[in-house]
C-alpha cells in the first residue's frame, strides 16, 4: 500500500459511519466500482468450499441448539437499537432498496 493510500485509508477510518457509507456509495456511483478481489484471492472453488464447511457448520450449530435464532420482531428490534447506538439513520426501505440498486449496480 502506498503512503498516499494509507493516509486517505487513516482518514476515511476517522470518519463518523455514515460519513463513510456516504463516501462508499459515491464513490461507487462515481467510478461504477465493482468488487475488486485481493490480489492474492483463493481458487472460486476453494472459496466455495469454504463457504460450504461455514454453512454445514452454523446450520449444526442452530440444529444442536448452540445457538438461538431471533425472530424477524428481535432482529429489527436490535437492528434498530445499533443504528441508535451508532447514531445512524436508519434506511426506509425506499432508501435501502435504492443502495442495493446502487450497490448491484456497482458490481455488475
Amino acid at each position: 500500500m502506498t503512503a498516499t493510500v494509507e493516509h486517505i485509508r487513516k482518514r476515511i477510518d476517522n470518519l463518523a459511519p455514515d460519513e463513510a457509507r456516504e463516501l462508499l456509495l459515491d464513490l461507487q456511483r462515481s467510478f461504477a466500482l465493482p468488487l475488486v478481489p485481493a490480489k492474492d484471492t483463493e481458487d472460486v472453488a476453494e472459496v466455495e468450499t469454504a463457504w460450504d464447511a461455514e454453512i454445514d457448520a452454523r446450520l449444526q450449530d442452530v440444529e444442536q441448539g448452540r445457538v438461538r435464532l431471533l425472530s424477524a420482531e428481535e432482529s429489527d428490534e436490535r437492528t434498530e437499537k445499533l443504528f441508535t447506538r451508532l447514531g445512524i439513520k436508519r434506511p426506509t426501505v425506499v432508501e435501502f432498496k435504492t443502495i442495493l440498486k446502487d450497490f448491484s449496480y456497482a458490481i455488475s
